[in-house]
């Protein structure tokens, strides 16, 4: 890499209190309880060292599961310690970061260690990084991993990298490497960068056979470790991967060679990429996320930081940031997932490094020495030296003013980051009262959200409790019978045999689809379908529908209108049903227009095949005596139609 500076007592002194400081600073917020989603998963699988999700992160269970179980003995729940484990990896690569800036960055020692904080406060107060810090996540570790090959990249291009410690040192990156990518699938983004990085410092490097050998030897190892996903996959390892469903067993992984393939590669799991098209739309999100991230002071010192590495002509680490740089984005803007913001970290590290040589510059005034240039040969890795005039008092006070920039970037975010706490408080009460209602012990529990079931796994594997229920959510394997609520209510109660169904929280319009009947709240139970058979029978084709009929049933305030559809051909919109009555006069006495299905299942999941039941209650003016129904769907601000509206005459 560039040209490195040994470091000092004092500059590991200052590194460990950072650490520390980087401690106080997220233990405030961090939960000391189960969470929802991906954390919640990591904080039961890690637990009982059992199965995540794809890619299976076998490394960050192992340390995971151990660090639970040394801090059980002291009384600390799995829940809190996976939850800790995050704020001490961010510790850890905060340390790291400082003291690789330290030997890196140029100039004088003041300067060095300044900006090296600039970088390293920017890269804590990321929102993101920090998000990822207070929960039981993998990312943490993964910027770790991400510094450590850092370091082993900067080792390799030393100035004394003779034959044999280039090979020593080559074999130690690519361990490195491979730990890195034994972890995190998307580090294999990083190896064009490391080839770019050493073939701009010596082109001639690849040709030692013995290298090669070396690092294939030494990569070997940590890929050993995906083992373990076979080896813990099966039902008293991974209990959540096996749940009984009726006579049978849900089996999310049967630990064939192409299911691990599948799972080890994300392929299992995987959403796809975008075309060139929705890629390019989504540039202008990703532009908001890095202002977001850095803001326009933050991305300002980026654009100076690349112009400093120009001026140090140290084109090795502008090859290796560049490229890795340019792999990244265009991953993150091609890959077809919701949660891509977390996949910007390594982007993010990025940005920071080059924040740091930023920091250099304007701390040393950019008084580089233009008449050192650099030995191709001897030395193609280090930068131009600074030159060796007293340092402008300028540059050091603005270096020192600009340090205020992430603590304002830290203290926006504050407040929302003392959420994930109370997220944490709420997920506890949900299932808290969901075992207060007392399900059935061999219960089938639905929700629309893989966060919110996750939980009971969590209660099942480390507290104990609920051990005979099934859970479910959408998704949760990836075939038809789980595409949606709806597919996966459905799969419930057909394969489910004797377990009843329950959903575990209110869902407002499944009673089109299902059903309902509500039980201790916030149970509701599935009972079957919707009644089928309308009372009075018109099967009038509309659209890709049929109104197989309606139900007429007065009440206190109007009338309820009851309406059966049944599925034709897939609709592509969600739509709203409007029903309008008219008297003999032909004058309108009552309208109601409804989306049916609501949220959980509007017209836009509705199957071929289905019958649903729409209903509409409306209040009748005194004495009015309608005679005639008006019956449409439509969709959008301008209303656009399905079909021509159906006139029904209406017999009660």
């Amino acid at each position: 890499m560039v040209k490195s500076t040994a470091l000092t007592r004092l500059d590991r002194q200052i590194a460990l209190v950072l650490a520390a400081v980087v401690v106080g600073l997220l233990l405030r917020d961090t939960p000391l309880d189960l969470l929802p989603g991906d954390a919640g998963e990591f904080q039961f699988a890690a637990w009982n060292f059992g199965l995540a999700h794809a890619t299976g992160y076998p490394l960050y269970l192992l340390v995971g599961g151990g660090w639970q179980h040394l801090w059980a003995w002291a009384g600390l729940s799995p829940a809190a310690s996976l939850n800790l484990l995050s704020v001490l990896f961010a510790a850890m690569a905060a340390a790291g970061f400082y003291l690789l800036l330290v030997r890196w960055l140029p100039g004088e020692v003041v300067v060095r260690r300044l900006a090296a904080l600039l970088a390293t406060a920017f890269l804590i107060a990321n929102p993101t990084m920090r998000s990822q810090a207070l929960q039981a996540e993998v990312y943490t570790l993964h910027a770790l991993l991400l510094i450590v090959i850092l370091w082993a990249a900067q080792n390799v291009a030393a100035p004394d990298a003779a034959p044999d410690a280039f090979n020593r040192r080559f074999a130690a990156l690519a361990f490195c490497f491979s730990l890195g990518l034994t972890h995190h699938a998307t580090t294999l983004l990083l190896a064009p960068a490391l080839l770019a990085y050493l073939f701009v410092w010596r082109r001639s490097w690849w040709r030692s056979g013995r290298a090669w050998l070396w690092a294939l030897l030494a990569a070997l190892p940590p890929l050993l470790l995906y083992l373990y996903i076979p080896l813990r996959s099966g039902p008293d390892a991974s209990p959540w991967y096996h749940q009984r469903l009726g006579d049978g067993v849900l089996t999310l992984f049967d630990n064939s060679l192409p299911a691990l393939f599948n799972f080890i590669t994300g392929r299992s799991i995987s959403v796809g990429f975008h075309d060139l098209g929705t890629a390019l739309t989504g540039a202008p999100t990703a532009f908001v996320l890095w202002l977001r991230h850095f803001e326009w002071t933050g991305l300002l010192l980026m654009v100076v930081g690349v112009y400093v590495l120009i001026r140090l002509r140290a084109w090795p680490l502008l090859a290796l940031t560049g490229v890795w740089f340019g792999a990244q984005q265009l991953f993150n803007l091609f890959y077809a997932i919701g949660d891509i913001f977390v996949y910007y970290i390594p982007l993010y590290l990025i940005a920071c490094l080059w924040i740091g040589f930023a920091g250099a510059g304007i701390g040393a005034g950019f008084r580089f020495d233009a008449d050192a240039p650099l030995d191709p040969v001897r030395d193609a890795a280090q930068p131009t030296p600074l030159a060796p005039r007293p340092l402008p008092r300028w540059g050091v006070l603005l270096l020192a003013l600009i340090l205020i920039l992430p603590v304002q970037l830290w203290v926006a975010y504050t407040p929302l980051f003392t959420q994930i706490k109370l997220e944490s408080v709420a997920v506890r009460q949900q299932w808290e009262a969901i075992l207060a209602a007392a399900p059935p012990a061999d219960a089938i529990l639905v929700s629309n959200d893989r966060n919110e079931i996750t939980p009971l796994f969590y209660l099942q594997t480390v507290e104990g409790r609920g051990a005979g229920m099934t859970g479910l959510f959408p998704l949760i394997a990836p075939d038809a019978r789980f595409t949606d609520i709806g597919a996966t209510l459905q799969t419930a109660l057909d394969a489910g045999g004797a377990q009843p169904v329950f959903l575990i929280k209110p869902m407002p319009g499944l009673e089109t689809r299902f059903a309902l009947v509500e039980r201790t709240p916030p149970l509701v139970e599935v009972i079957g379908a919707a009644a089928a058979s309308p009372a009075v029978k018109i099967d009038a084709p509309y659209g890709p529908l049929t109104l197989r009929g309606y139900a007429w049933t007065p009440t206190a305030e109007g009338i309820e209108v009851t309406l059966t559809w049944e599925v034709n051909a897939p609709l592509r919109a969600d739509y709203t049903t409007t029903v309008q009555l008219f008297d003999a006069a032909g004058a309108k006495v009552g309208q109601d227009d409804r989306a049916p299905g609501g949220v959980y299942y509007p017209t836009s999941r509705w199957k071929v095949g289905e019958t649903l039941i729409d209903r509409h209650t409306m209040t009748l003016p005194p004495g009015a005596a309608p005679v005639r129904m008006l019956v449409g769907m439509y969709t959008g601000t301008e209303a656009k139609l399905l079909a021509p509206p159906l006139e029904v005459t209406i017999t009660p």
